[in-house]
């Protein structure tokens, strides 16, 4: 297992849609390594609130993965990611009370010499119970058959696709954005090289920045919400009038 030390943490705004003019920042998120280590041996736990302006919160930090930890070519289908050559994220977001975008950006490291290809898989919940010792691989695309508290919920690849055989140019960079409810998550970093250019082996650093934003309620509602207010108001006035 790696076990990194913490790099940078900070809080950053996030695009919804609007502009605004940021306040000072506010807490950011916590971030501790190694994470829960029983079950799945987590290396890093984050947790992350609506700490900042506008319920805004940010994390970064760095770590090294296997060059193919995310999808080995050899690896049957649905147990083609290496459990201990990939990094595992729990990510802890109960502090939300509403819906909140998650924003995950998984990039090549920027020491050394990496050369990695990021990619990465998002479950709901955190395996605490079945534990990794015997299970050397997983599911990276889907529901992983002996970490029963896990619920698959989405993947990025990269140019190896998601079996670890695909050609063409890869990426140093990758990310998405997932709409999510308060809870629990995990996430899972590793390495997705192109078929074409082996041998592809050892660690390679990479850089994560997660960041959340809570999901603004839609103007139509505000408005909505506002018309209602005006016809009690009115009612109330006929009322007394």
């Amino acid at each position: 297992m790696n076990r990194n030390v913490l790099h940078a943490i900070a809080l950053c705004g996030m695009s919804l849609g609007w502009s605004f003019a940021m306040g000072s920042p506010g807490q950011a998120a916590i971030i501790s390594s190694p994470g829960p280590e029983t079950g799945i041996g987590y290396e890093w736990q984050v947790v992350m609130s609506p700490s900042g302006p506008f319920g805004l919160d940010f994390a970064h930090f760095h770590g090294s993965v296997g060059a193919k930890s995310w999808a080995e070519p050899g690896q049957p289908v649905g147990a083609k990611g290496w459990t201990h050559t990939t990094d595992w994220v729990a990510l802890d977001l109960t502090g939300y009370t509403v819906p909140v975008y998650l924003t995950v950006e998984l990039e090549r490291g920027h020491t050394g010499n990496s050369q990695l290809f990021p990619a990465f898989t998002l479950y709901s919940g955190w395996e605490l119970v079945n534990d990794d010792t015997d299970n050397h691989t997983f599911n990276n695309t889907g529901d992983i058959s002996w970490a029963t508290n896990l619920t698959y919920l989405a993947h990025v690849a990269n140019a190896g696709g998601p079996n670890g055989t695909d050609t063409g140019t890869g990426s140093d960079h990758v990310h998405a954005t997932f709409t999510l409810n308060p809870g629990l998550y995990s996430l899972v970093f590793g390495g997705n090289p192109p078929y074409t250019i082996p041998p592809q082996g050892g660690s390679h650093s990479f850089s994560a920045t997660l960041s959340t934003a809570p999901v603004p309620v839609p103007a139509a509602l505000w408005l909505f919400g506002s018309g209602i207010v005006g016809l009690a108001g009115l009612a109330r006035r006929r009322m007394h009038g």
